[in-house]
């Protein structure tokens, strides 16, 4: 019986972690980004503001996703998803961004 709860204790510890990456690569990777595709210094205005968004409607839906999913699996989901967020990050290349930056 405990290795359930030894595996669920670690998930919550790798999800805790991954959680906070986007936070921080942001802060990070933005001079980079900026330099490559051509943007101007309001577009991290932007994203933050998406940012933010997304904080606003995960926290309104979390206790639904909670009941539906169950802790182990919601915090399976929400790491796979970081992890195909900042792969996205480093994938992308200049050229390939058809959206309108603020210049």
């Amino acid at each position: 019986m405990k290795t359930p709860r030894f595996a669920l204790l670690a998930l919550s510890y790798l999800a805790f972690i991954s959680l906070g990456l986007p936070d921080t690569v942001i802060g990070v990777a933005w001079p980079s980004i900026r330099d490559r595709f051509g943007v101007s210094q309001a577009g991290l205005g932007f994203v933050l503001s998406v940012g933010v968004a997304g904080y606003v409607v995960s926290s309104v839906f979390a206790g639904r996703a909670v009941v539906a999913l169950g802790v182990g699996r919601l915090l399976a989901a929400s790491c796979a998803l970081v992890a195909l967020g900042l792969t996205g990050y480093a994938l992308a290349r200049a050229g390939r961004c058809s959206c309108r930056w603020p210049r």
